[in-house]
């Protein structure tokens, strides 16, 4: 643009690096996509830094420290803290009457990240470093005036408030529902809907199993209780008849791990032929069955349900097909006992292969879980529901201020929508 409004610059104009070495003393601050610059020990992370802090550059509040070798994922943030951070860091400086806010919007632009990773040098992402050198010449249009700059940050960060607002709300929903599904899945509840009294209150309610005290109308056994039989357990074709070489285009569906970690039957795009659908068919999915996943550290046991509409398809050697009961279960109680602290944390403990975990039919059976009756397993099914509604909500409040704030940037950053300012205001 030609007026004054916006600016060609260099970063480099704006942001100098930081020279200054640590001392053994000075406290150690971490940086994280999530929470930005914060102290070390705010973290929850082992302590791996260096006593010898030497090589350390230190920050002081107002610098902008990124990640050189994450870059190009966007991996900066402005600093609250005097601190050092490792060398893998690099420190800037921003000019005087540069706001450090507004600077942090910036380089969290997409368009700013993309330029980070065409400068980002080396083979692989994984060794990709933007030296100072190379980001000091990035060219931006930059917007003049600082009383425009702080205007853009203010609205910007009304949407950030709201955005952390609801996921702290979001946090407090799941901590909730953590805490009901224990008590629901330990206890149980009336007919009227409500959760049994504690064992301590009413002992008569209670008998022992190997689960523990469970309410005496329940029994103690195997997910396939709750399964048609014999096929209601079928893991993914083993071996080399479903590999990737055999993927096609389009045709029928193959559905592994990114569908059920993505909550979505539309995520992938994994295809075989019709002749390879005949030859599988025996590991077809069909509307009520439950997906789990099979392999994956923290992801092991995670389900979902296929639901209308689908495409019709085929499981991968990754995923599991469980096939309820219809008679003796309900698919959404099935759902979420399976994704309950009970369930998983058997499934991470029986899981096989070491450092990346596997389960498979044989592990799935050992896993112990509370036999409910169908008319309980509704009325707990309907109250765990109600919750899922209520953090659903949140999440789309979530999602649609992220693409607020993110429409917003772009119209900000690049002058397309020019902010007013009647008096000049101050951070």
């Amino acid at each position: 643009m030609s007026d004054t409004y916006l600016v060609r610059k260099s970063f480099g104009n704006f942001l100098s690096k930081r020279q200054e070495r640590g001392n053994d003393g000075d406290p150690l601050l971490s940086v994280s996509q999530e929470r930005g610059v914060i102290p070390q020990e705010e973290a929850g992370r082992r302590n791996i830094a260096s006593a010898d802090k030497s090589a350390y550059r230190r920050v002081y509040p107002g610098d902008i420290v990124y990640n050189t070798m994450r870059m190009w994922q966007g991996a900066s943030s402005s600093s609250l803290y005097f601190g050092v951070v490792s060398p893998a860091y690099t420190v800037c400086q921003p000019s005087d009457g540069v706001s450090p806010k507004f600077l942090a919007y910036l380089l969290k632009y997409p368009a700013c990240v993309r330029r980070f990773e065409a400068r980002s040098q080396g083979i692989t992402s994984d060794v990709w470093n933007l030296r100072y050198s190379e980001f000091a010449k990035i060219q931006i249009d930059f917007v003049a005036q600082e009383k425009h700059r702080i205007r853009i940050v203010e609205i910007l960060s009304t949407v950030d408030a709201s955005i952390e607002q609801t996921e702290a709300l979001i946090v407090k929903y799941q901590q909730i529902k953590a805490g009901l599904m224990h008590d629901l899945f330990t206890r149980g509840v009336t007919p009227d809907g409500h959760l049994r009294p504690t064992r301590e209150q009413a002992p008569h309610l209670y008998k022992e199993s190997p689960l523990g005290w469970i309410p005496k109308e329940w029994e103690s056994g195997g997910v396939e209780k709750y399964l048609i039989q014999p096929a209601g357990m079928k893991p993914g074709p083993f071996g080399s008849s479903l590999t990737k070489s055999v993927y096609t285009e389009s045709g029928y569906r193959v559905y592994g791990q990114e569908q059920i970690l993505a909550n979505s039957l539309a995520e992938g795009d994994y295809y075989v032929s019709a002749s390879k659908w005949v030859e599988l068919r025996d590991f077809a999915v069909a509307e009520g069955d439950i997906l789990m996943t099979l392999v994956g550290v923290g992801t092991v046991g995670k389900v979902l349900v296929v639901r209308e509409p689908f495409e019709p398809g085929i499981i991968n050697p990754r995923v599991m097909r469980l096939r309820p009961n219809n008679i003796a279960c309900s698919i959404e109680f099935l759902r979420q006992l399976i994704s309950s602290s009970l369930a998983r944390s058997q499934f991470n403990r029986f899981a096989t292969g070491g450092t990346m975990p596997v389960l498979n039919a044989s592990v799935v059976r050992m896993v112990r879980v509370p036999i409910v009756p169908i008319t309980e397993q509704q009325l707990i099914a309907s109250v765990l529901s109600s919750h899922d509604a209520r953090l659903a909500i949140e999440r789309k409040l979530c999602q649609k201020l992220l693409r607020q704030k993110h429409g917003l940037m772009h119209d900000l950053l690049t002058g397309r929508v020019r902010v007013k300012v009647a008096e000049t205001a101050s951070i």
